[in-house]
């Protein structure tokens, strides 16, 4: 091997370690937050998530969709300093001193930008009824952008850690109706026992489980919020279609750290996330 060519691999490994010393680097930095215009904590998360969610950034098409454009703009400062969400407030029409749902304003974010760049987080659910006899009353197919965990669970005072695994788990238990709760069925010309069943007949490359802290008593007739503590797993299993089981590994926990006018996100994220 001549020396030159010997210089130039060199040189080449040389380069290879010091854009890895240099990515290592920006991770290490401490994250940067978004200035609260007022009640605007809950759009502020969301802005994080998305910008923490990496698989979308190279989808967003800034030429086409105004929401691609200011979310491009705003990851780009976000790697930088602490920055503003004045435009995207004003193009999305929103009342900043208004508080609203996280969820709702992910949902709004997700219509509006580019369809590449939202079907990262749809997944189908299949709901399915049927009479005690087999025969089919209902079934429907419905796409999702997030799936609402409830923190009450039937079998426990509410007292006791809820475990996201069990949460979502029910969320696929057959649900049984019966007494007063029987349905009519066509074929059987009456009303019978039935079952409900539902699955995750397509899993999005990134699952967004929310938790729904809000809930409403009905002994009191108001909402009222869960401060339970909540467990939080490293990965979930979901049985997908055709039986087979599929994995997910946490991509990201959002914590909420609120200082004098900025909202600081606490993001921890997995190395190596490959989603769904």
């Amino acid at each position: 091997m001549s020396s030159s060519r010997k210089r130039t691999l060199e040189e080449a490994k040389a380069a290879a370690a010091e854009t890895k010393k240099q990515k290592g680097t920006r991770r290490q930095n401490p994250p940067h937050g978004l200035y609260n215009q007022g009640a605007t904590c809950y759009l502020n998360s969301v802005l994080q998530v998305l910008f923490m969610s990496t698989e979308i950034h190279d989808r967003l098409d800034p030429k086409s969709q105004v929401a691609d454009e200011e979310l491009k703009s705003i990851f780009e400062k976000l790697e930088e300093r602490t920055c503003e969400t004045e435009n995207i407030t004003q193009s999305l029409e929103i009342n900043v001193c208004q508080q609203r749902d996280a969820a709702e304003f992910l949902e709004l974010i997700l219509s509006k930008v580019s369809p590449s760049a939202s079907e990262v987080f749809q997944g189908e659910l299949r709901h399915t009824t049927k009479c005690s006899e087999g025969h089919s009353i209902n079934e429907e197919t419905d796409p999702f952008w997030t799936l609402p965990l409830s923190l009450i669970d039937d079998d426990d005072d509410g007292d006791t850690t809820l475990s996201v695994e069990s949460g979502f788990k029910s969320i696929f238990r057959t649900k049984r109706f019966g007494g007063d709760n029987m349905v009519y069925c066509n074929d059987c010309e009456q009303k019978t026992k039935a079952t409900s069943d539902c699955k995750m007949v397509k899993s999005p490359q990134i699952l967004t489980v929310l938790l729904k802290r809000f809930d409403f008593d009905y002994s009191i007739m108001a909402h009222f919020k869960s401060d339970r503590c909540v467990d939080v797993p490293h990965e979930l299993q979901t049985k997908a279609r055709r039986g087979h089981f599929e994995w997910g590994s946490l991509c990201l926990l959002l914590k909420h750290f609120p200082v004098p006018d900025c909202d600081l996100h606490r993001r921890t994220r997995r190395t190596n996330c490959t989603g769904w």
